[in-house]
């Protein structure tokens, strides 16, 4: 810990002076607003020149001094202090020191924004709190998504397992880039996490930070100064053909009843472009005049399904009454297993992935990559390669973009090439 001085631009005429505090590795900047001409200034000792008999720069190294010794006392203060100064109330107090309009404090204090005392964990609590009371509601003014909350809950363990790990106890307003970059290095490097899982983690602790904005705990310019990197990336992905779906459905050699259920309900997934959330606890009497209406569980949105006669024929199975079935993680585990049992499935599929920060191809049998949204990832594709008019396919789906609707287009380039010869056998038949 140390104080040290030193002028902004010793090549100019005049230039003002700043003070660097070194706290425990970290580097306070105080901007002190005193200028003087650089030719009184010593490089070496990092402090005005003294003269002897004269006074032209007496005033200012007794300011300097005095300031010194304060900052000394409230380095002593943080350090030994009962009770102790927080870093951010110290920053604060160093920051006093200096009338200098052009600080951040000082800024900050005209803006009507303290910075906050709270711990980033603790107002992560708060931020949590508010969502599930609907005090923060969503861009729509709506209360938010049961599992919206839980990915927040998911990432405040996260973030409170690795600041354990590090001994961190972080306030609100002390997290830098650093910090934020030893986080995302820990997932991807440590923890072996995606590019999108990632940037989930990264889009949560964001949210957080823009709440801590809007109630005046930060200011606005943190958010320029702070990078959450929530960069996604396109990865490939299968989807099951319709004479796929029908070579499963085909299946009659289950190890376990579970198998045949999950099964048939993974089948329903295929021809109506439900998500896991609402194909794996399907309501009968949504169905009304042979098609199925329901407010879907992640968006909120209702859709309108007309009921295949693939559908009609499962439901009547069960007598319209679907058994429950096991959570997403063990029903992939089990539909791979089911998968198996085609031949067609046999085959190496290849993966792109960012594994670690680099490119990296991952090859498996294409049941490997079978899983609850290959279902709604077949709905689409099979209906688009069909032809099917895409803002038809949305209505059905619930996609509200074009963009996000083209991710689950998984169709290869022959099927695209299959699709263009037909259209120009077409065309020539019709003698166009």
């Amino acid at each position: 810990m140390g104080v040290s001085f030193f002028i902004n631009d010793k090549n100019a005429r005049r230039s003002s002076i700043v003070i660097d505090v070194t706290v425990d590795g970290t580097r306070i900047r105080l901007r002190t607003g005193i200028q003087i001409e650089t030719v009184h200034w010593d490089s070496k000792k990092g402090f005005i020149k003294s003269y002897q008999g004269k006074s032209v720069t007496t005033n200012i190294i007794r300011t300097l001094r005095e300031k010194e010794v304060s900052i000394m006392e409230l380095i002593e203060q943080y350090k030994y202090g009962k009770p102790k100064l927080s870093y951010l109330e110290l920053e604060e107090k160093l920051n006093e020191l200096n009338d200098n309009p052009k600080t951040k404090f000082n800024k900050l204090k005209k803006s009507g924004v303290r910075p906050s005392g709270d711990s980033l964990l603790a107002f992560t609590d708060l931020f949590i709190n508010d969502c599930e009371a609907g005090v923060r509601l969503s861009p729509k003014k709506k209360k938010l998504k049961p599992q919206t909350i839980s990915s927040f809950k998911t990432t405040r363990k996260m973030l409170a397992s690795f600041f354990n790990k590090k001994n961190w106890d972080l306030k609100l307003g002390e997290l830098t880039q650093e910090h934020i970059d030893l986080i995302s290095d820990h997932l991807i490097m440590d923890l072996d996490w995606s590019m999108n899982t990632h940037a989930k983690l990264m889009m949560d602790m964001l949210q957080v930070y823009k709440y801590a904005v809007k109630l005046k705990r930060l200011p606005p310019a943190l958010l320029f100064e702070l990078k959450f990197d929530t960069s996604r990336e396109e990865t490939d992905s299968i989807y099951l053909t319709e004479s796929e779906i029908l070579q499963l459905l085909e299946i009659k050699d289950f190890d376990n009843p579970e198998q045949e259920i999950v099964r048939d309900v993974f089948a329903i997934g295929c021809f109506t472009a439900m998500r896991f959330s609402d194909y794996s606890v399907l309501d009968p009497t949504a169905i009304r005049n042979n098609r199925l209406s329901f407010i879907q569980v992640k968006t909120g949105a209702k859709v309108t399904i007309p009921i295949h006669p693939i559908v009609k024929t499962i439901l009547e199975k069960y007598d319209y009454k679907l058994p429950p079935v096991p959570r997403n993680n063990e029903f992939n585990e089990v539909i791979k297993k089911v998968g198996a049992k085609m031949p067609c499935m046999h085959v190496p599929f290849t993966k792109q992935i960012t594994y670690k920060r680099e490119l990296t191809e991952i090859v498996k049998m294409k049941y490997d990559y079978m899983m609850t949204h290959t279902a709604r990832r077949s709905f689409c594709s099979n209906e688009f390669i069909k032809g099917t008019d895409p803002m038809i396919i949305m209505a059905i789906s619930g996609h509200k973009s074009y963009k996000s609707f083209m991710r689950y287009i998984k169709v290869s380039g022959d099927q695209f090439a299959d699709k263009m010869e037909k259209i120009w056998q077409e065309r020539e038949a019709k003698g166009m």
